[in-house]
Parts: structure tokens; C-alpha cells; sequence
């Protein structure tokens, strides 16, 4: 077993995050590959095989939740400077797709007049994608507000 822990191990913080990821869904009965990508200080690691299907956040993203806790959590990772998400056979990243058309959809309330727009029953991950979509437009402002379940997102116009 690899000690993760310690600054010995030869490869990036990254690597070493995939790898003790692939070590722990090994522990857990789990025959995955995991695919990673590095976007703008965001690593994304996709556990791609038919094996954990029924980890996908599609059917209960607890499993997904906790693996991601985990991987934030480890001391390895502290000062690293990623963000670190974790996706099962590209659930969350057909997830931000599907959110594109959300975020145009809000945008244009917004452009027909509606001064404000709160969305609640959203996990962090799609808080977070419809953040960078609809920031994308200078005349959109967006905040998180509230804790744990009543966590929800307001979007309004940006009062420069």
C-alpha cells in the first residue's frame, strides 16, 4: 500500500489525490478507471466503469459526497491549491450541459424584467456550474446564501 501522507511520493498533488482514490473504491468492491482532468485549478476525477454505477450521483450522490469529503479532507491535499470534484462515468459532467440551458433560461427572465430569481434543491456542484455560467455575463450576479439543506442560489441583475 502507498503512504499518501507524506512528500516522498514522487508524483503531483493530483496524482497522488487519483491514486488514493483508485486504492480506496478498490477497498470498497469497486473495479473502476479513474480519468482525470485538470480545469482551471479544478481536478476532476471521473470514475468511469460498469462497476460503479450504483454509485452515481444520478441514483444517490451520498456514496459520490463522501468519496469527495474524503479526498478534500486528506492531508496530502492541504495547501494544494485544487479544488478537487469527483464524477461517476461523466454523470455530473452531462449534468452542467443539461445546466447550460437552466442558466439561459434565467438569464433571459432576468433580461424580461425580474429583478431577482432564488433556485433552492441544488447540490454544490450545480450551484457551483450555474455560478461560472451565468458569471460569465458582467450583468449577472450571483451568491450562495443559506447553510446545509436550505443552501440555495440568488441570481440578479449587477448593479455596477
Amino acid at each position: 500500500m502507498m503512504d499518501y501522507m507524506y512528500d516522498d511520493y514522487d508524483g503531483d498533488v493530483v496524482d497522488r489525490a487519483a491514486d488514493f482514490l483508485a486504492d480506496l473504491l478498490s477497498y470498497m468492491g469497486f473495479d473502476a478507471e479513474i480519468h482525470t482532468e485538470v480545469i482551471d485549478n479544478t481536478a476532476v476525477f471521473d470514475i468511469i466503469g460498469d462497476d460503479v454505477k450504483s454509485i452515481s450521483p444520478a441514483i444517490d450522490p451520498s456514496v459520490v459526497n463522501a468519496l469527495s469529503w474524503i479526498i478534500k479532507r486528506a492531508r496530502f491535499i492541504l495547501g494544494s491549491g485544487y479544488r478537487f470534484d469527483i464524477d461517476v462515468n461523466s454523470y455530473r459532467l452531462e449534468r452542467v450541459h443539461k445546466l447550460e440551458g437552466v442558466a439561459q433560461e434565467m438569464h433571459d427572465k432576468l433580461e424580461g424584467g425580474l429583478n431577482k430569481i432564488t433556485c433552492f434543491g441544488m447540490d454544490n456542484v450545480d450551484r457551483r456550474a450555474l455560478h461560472l455560467l451565468l458569471n460569465a455575463d458582467p450583468m449577472v450576479k450571483t451568491e450562495s446564501n443559506g447553510y446545509g439543506n436550505f443552501r440555495h442560489l440568488e441570481i440578479s441583475k449587477n448593479e455596477q
